[in-house]
């Protein structure tokens, strides 16, 4: 029996005993509130033992949800150092990027200059070459006609 229903049945008890004239005291049979008081001491400890267990069943959940709950903070704090680092590798790449382009394009315009100043070399030493070519073609042609020089003057 449950220790609520064996106080109600010693309320019970209490209320239906006979009452003792002109005081407030009551006759209550020795033998049934006996038999309660024992029941008592056996559903009791019962009754204690099933609360602790309760009691230690909600600190164990209260204990793994607290676990669980630290978990998911963790896994969170972990997730944002790995977005932040993936993030700052990002940004590095980006940078470093930045830096091949800037160095190509210098190299670039120095090539450029390079090969202008080259082609300028190539054009002056070819001119060189050609107005020499055509000095001696001239002298050659005017060794083959000496008249027509002469003939130039004279006129």
């Amino acid at each position: 029996m449950a220790i609520e229903e064996i106080l109600d049945e010693m309320e019970a008890i209490l209320q239906d005993s006979g009452r003792v004239p002109f005081t407030h005291k009551r006759l209550i049979d020795q033998d049934e509130l006996g038999r309660l008081i024992d029941e008592i001491h056996e559903t009791l400890p019962g009754e204690i033992m099933e609360a602790n267990r309760i009691i230690n069943e909600r600190q164990r959940i209260f204990d793994e949800a607290k676990k669980e709950a630290q978990n998911i903070i963790d896994q969170a704090k972990d997730y944002i150092s790995k977005l932040t680092d993936e993030n700052t590798i990002t940004r590095q790449a980006q940078e470093q990027a930045n830096e091949i382009i800037q160095q190509a394009r210098k190299n670039s315009r120095d090539l450029q200059s390079d090969s202008v100043a080259y082609a300028d070399e190539v054009f002056s030493y070819i001119e060189e070459n050609l107005m020499q070519a055509l000095e001696v073609v001239r002298q050659g042609h005017s060794k083959l006609h000496p008249n027509k020089s002469e003939q130039a003057e004279q006129e």
